[in-house]
């Protein structure tokens, strides 16, 4: 049914049993996986009042991109350990849930696989939750991991 599957991930342990999941799904679909992860930038005012330094902003720079890696390096592991192929993909994006879109359609990925970590009530509201936007703006299949 699949062919290709991406596989965002933000590196949290439900996102990554999603990860696992969906190299399950693709291993017996035959189909092939990329994993994602967004870099969203750093905010500029850390706590009201007080503007972020550019060591710090460094630091926050260098963490990201660590924590990116180590991710997709999980998420390249795992897909090996599987014998299913594997891409990983990761990009700065001014927000998560447009990263993923993009990156599926560029990838010619013909689903998303990904976790939710299930906001409700006034977090959901102010923020929104990555998942149900990208479920929103999809032109492709969108499976959700519980």
């Amino acid at each position: 049914m699949f062919k290709h599957i991406l596989l965002p991930t933000d590196g949290s342990a439900l996102a990554m049993k999603a990860v696992q999941a969906g190299i399950a799904l693709a291993k017996e679909m035959g189909a092939s996986v990329t994993g994602y992860y967004a870099i969203e930038p750093a905010p500029h005012h850390l706590t009201e009042g007080y503007v972020r330094g550019e060591r710090l902003a460094d630091e926050l720079e260098r963490r990201s991109q660590d924590i990116a890696r180590r991710s997709m390096d999980e998420v390249n592991a795992a897909a090996r350990a599987a014998g299913v192929p594997c891409d990983i993909v990761i990009s700065e994006t001014l927000s998560a849930y447009q990263g993923i879109i993009q990156t599926a359609s560029r990838m010619k990925c013909d689903a998303v696989f990904m976790a939710s970590h299930g906001e409700r009530g006034l977090t959901s509201l102010l923020i929104g939750s990555v998942t149900h936007k990208v479920l929103a703006h999809s032109k492709i299949p969108v499976l959700v991991f519980r």
